[in-house]
């Protein structure tokens, strides 16, 4: 009767023990699949943003119970990577590079706290070498190409962390395009630019008097949101160099263009666009400022994957345009017109 009872006893011990251990293996095994892995294919070719150019890209979750945001970053391959993610509901930002300082030249942001409200600035340059930023508005660095893609709702569930374990334990090493078909919710990332373009021609007679041409233009956007891809509401001017020439026959007259970066022109309808124009001439002097309301003149071009806004000036056929001829000046056989993008032009 006692051997029963220990029996018994033993019996009772040993079911409890392997309860208590499938219970722990059970803990265990839940804090390791705590995160699904979500696999992340990215196509750079509509981003206006080549491929070989860039460094890194960013990945951003935005958790939807207003929690710190996730960055997840890839590097040594640009378009794929499986992020680890913890269960819950997320908005999904994806742009070319990261927010760290040394990824930019003319960049900065702002509002990262938010999926609403991350926007890209322009960096103010006290001076811009031939200007300062004592003009009427601030003058902003040409951004650098940008592009962002965005998901507003993304849901991580109990049942995904478990599967797509199970996928990569079951089909590894060449689980890849099973769980990309199993989860294909950030397999279709396409960036598209949150930059445009303004491409700038002066047509000039007597250009070849000219040894550099620079300017500034206004109403331009100083930012704009990343994910919406809508235009800051604060307004900024660029700078720019006008350096490429082409004459015409005689050898004088001619046209001189510029394209750079932007991040758009202001919604506003009743925004302003003015280019004004210095001519630094062969002998030192300033030929005096050209200025010109090219709110009419823009031609904006959709049609590339970089919105480019084309303005033609100095040809006298619209409104807000007039000719632009400078002295005719004799010029010396040792100037080129070439290299001279370092001379400061003094503001007036």
């Amino acid at each position: 009767m006692k051997n029963t009872k220990i029996h018994r006893i033993a019996v009772v011990l040993m079911v409890l023990m392997v309860i208590v251990d499938a219970c722990t293996r059970r803990t265990l095994e839940d804090e390791y699949v705590e995160t699904a892995l979500i696999p992340v294919s990215i196509d750079w070719s509509i981003s206006g943003v080549p491929l070989e150019g860039m460094h890194r890209a960013s990945v951003w979750l935005f958790p939807d119970n207003g929690a710190t945001p996730i960055e997840y970053r890839l590097e040594s391959d640009l378009s794929y990577r499986e992020i680890a993610v913890p269960i819950g509901t997320y908005s999904v930002l994806v742009f070319n590079e990261t927010i760290e300082n040394n990824d930019w030249s003319a960049i900065a942001f702002t509002g990262i706290s938010r999926y609403e409200t991350f926007a890209a600035i322009g960096i103010q340059d006290a001076v811009r070498g031939f200007y300062s930023r004592t003009e009427d508005l601030p003058l902003i660095i040409n951004p650098d190409l940008l592009s962002a893609w965005s998901l507003d709702r993304f849901e991580v569930t109990r049942e995904m962390v478990f599967r797509t374990r199970e996928i990569v334990r079951e089909y590894s090493p060449s689980y890849r395009n099973v769980l990309e078909n199993e989860i294909p919710n950030l397999t279709v990332v396409k960036p598209l630019p949150r930059i445009e373009r303004v491409q700038i021609t002066a047509y000039v007679r007597n250009l070849s008097s000219a040894m550099q041409t620079t300017g500034t233009i206004d109403g331009m956007a100083a930012g704009v949101y990343m994910v919406s891809g809508e235009m800051l509401p604060t307004s900024a001017a660029h700078a720019f160099i006008l350096n490429g020439r082409v004459y015409e026959s005689n050898d004088k007259d001619g046209t001189t263009t510029r394209t750079f970066n932007i991040f758009g022109r202001l919604p506003d309808p009743a925004t302003r666009h003015n280019i004004k124009l210095d001519f630094l001439l062969t002998d030192g002097t300033l030929h005096p400022r050209e200025e010109f309301d090219v709110t009419q003149l823009i031609i904006t071009r959709n049609d590339l994957i970089v919105p480019t806004h084309v303005i033609n000036i100095g040809y006298d056929v619209n409104n807000g345009d007039h000719l632009i001829e400078l002295p005719d000046m004799e010029v010396s056989a040792g100037i080129s017109v070439e290299g001279w993008e370092e001379v400061i032009i003094p503001l007036q």
